[in-house]
């Protein structure tokens, strides 16, 4: 809670913000709504558009499916390395049409390859988990990166 309370005053130097930011993410199933709220903040809030890509990071590794809308929005972030991210979170976290067609949307406006691949690529993965039937939080390729992983070793699949 202490952390939390630390990166929404946005206070201190910008490393150690970062550092609080990505601590949090890595509390995933312990921080509760106090941390989530936290990152969102800074995910949101932060001047600084690097701090915003930590944030989400952070909201990718906590693989809470309120991070969806709060990742769309920012598909349309001033930033791209925060755009990439955006992209990121949602072919992870999206699920349904809605998320497909926003980001075959961003894709289409995107002037950054990187970004646009990005984009593509998390259609992509939302649109196939529709059609292979996994539901939020279950079977592989859905969730944060670590949580793949974790079960396709529980499973015997690879991620």
């Amino acid at each position: 809670s202490v952390l939390a309370a630390f990166v929404v005053t946005g206070g201190g130097v910008a490393g150690a913000q970062r550092s609080a930011i990505a601590y949090l993410g890595g509390t995933a199933g312990r921080g509760g709504d106090v941390v989530f709220e936290a990152v969102v903040a800074a995910f949101l809030g932060a001047k600084a558009a690097g701090l915003r890509r930590t944030a989400g990071d952070a909201l990718s590794d906590l693989g809470d499916p309120r991070a969806v809308p709060l990742a769309a929005s920012a598909l349309l972030d001033a930033s791209p390395l925060v755009r990439w991210r955006a992209a990121r979170i949602l072919g992870e976290l999206g699920e349904g049409s809605t998320v497909v067609a926003a980001l075959k949307q961003a894709s289409f406006d995107e002037s950054a390859f990187d970004v646009a691949f990005e984009m593509k690529d998390a259609a992509r993965k939302v649109a196939a988990r529709a059609e292979g039937g996994h539901q939020q939080g279950g079977g592989s390729g859905f969730g944060p990166v670590w949580k793949q992983i974790r079960d396709a070793a529980g499973t015997g699949e690879s991620a």
